[in-house]
């Protein structure tokens, strides 16, 4: 029995649903938490998928305290999981979240609950993060740390929920963002990568600028960046996203090399760091490539830093030797 509380939140997709929802049933969880948007209006096969999802998550065959916020209308991507932390933070001060399309391995859920313990006073951590794209963690600890948060199972604690401004009001009173953000990713890291900067300063300013945006998570991101708090990331990857299609919001590219990283299970007891430090590498190679990479080649610091110097050297004039 797994007795730290799993916030499941749902749409319209049965078939990833009923995947994540076995995995769920495997860990046993004391209290469950399901939250389910409503169907969009106009689109008919929404009723119906909405409606079998629905029906997957109440087959609950173990012993357990169920609580259910079912949307009669749909809220969208950004208000309807919104809506679903502030609920789950008001009875619960800590918890495990999943959403419909992200598929965990069981040992998952004792890593989040051991760290949600841990971490519980530390205000450097604002999150425990499920996925790991790709990385290999070679210092033998169970995790590292990151400046970005992943959204692909995760875990927080209610003292992190109540920071995030969703709004992102702060953003508009920044006079120059670029250098602001350059200035405050730039703390103690090697990263110089100009597109990096200007990346997330488009995701912040449509954030600010958008009342109908469809995410929450470049929110927490925000935060994260601006006040230098870390989310810890596993050494293997624990949940993968099963949701990429053509019918995603977000998720569409096939190609996407996040798109169906296998699972693995974490060892027990936990390797614990013995310090906390954003971990480049990971960051570097990993995130930005999925995440604003993934279309071109990398431009990392390190090889722009070299190409640099070799394009110095061969231009360079040839000095003719000096005849005594």
């Amino acid at each position: 029995m797994l007795n730290t509380p799993i916030l499941l939140i749902i749409f319209n997709r049965p078939e990833t649903t009923k995947k994540v929802f076995e995995v769920i049933r495997e860990a046993r969880p004391v209290k469950l938490f399901i939250a389910a948007d409503g169907p969009r209006k106009g689109i008919l096969k929404d009723e119906e998928n909405c409606h079998q999802a629905r029906n997957i998550v109440s087959l609950i065959d173990w012993p357990c305290e169920v609580k259910t916020l079912f949307q009669n209308d749909n809220l969208g991507c950004s208000f309807g999981p919104r809506a679903a932390f502030n609920w789950f933070f008001s009875h619960e001060p800590e918890g495990i979240i999943l959403e419909d399309d992200c598929l965990p391995d069981v040992s998952f859920f004792n890593y989040c609950s051991i760290l949600l313990e841990k971490y519980r006073e530390d205000d450097r951590i604002i999150s425990i993060n499920g996925s790991n794209l790709g990385y290999e963690l070679s210092d033998g600890n169970s995790y590292t740390f990151s400046r970005f948060m992943n959204m692909w199972g995760w875990a927080t604690w209610r003292r992190s929920a109540d920071l995030i401004d969703y709004e992102v009001k702060e953003w508009l009173k920044i006079k120059k963002p670029v250098q602001k953000l350059y200035k405050v990713l730039r703390q103690n890291i090697f990263d110089s990568d100009i597109n990096w900067y200007k990346y997330w300063k488009d995701k912040f300013d449509r954030t600010a600028n958008n009342k109908d945006k469809t995410w929450w998570d470049w929110q927490w991101i925000y935060y994260q960046i601006m006040n230098k708090k870390y989310s810890i990331v596993p050494s293997v990857n624990l949940v993968t996203n099963i949701g990429f299609s053509e019918n995603a919001t977000h998720t569409k590219e096939y190609n996407n090399p996040a798109s169906g990283i296998k699972n693995n299970k974490i060892g027990f007891p936990l390797i614990h760091p013995s310090k906390i430090n954003p971990d480049i590498l990971y960051e570097e190679k990993f995130v930005k490539w999925v995440w604003c990479y993934h279309k071109r080649l990398p431009t990392s610091f390190y090889i722009k830093r070299i190409l640099k110097k070799s394009l110095k050297r061969l231009s360079r004039p040839n000095k003719a030797p000096v005849k005594n």
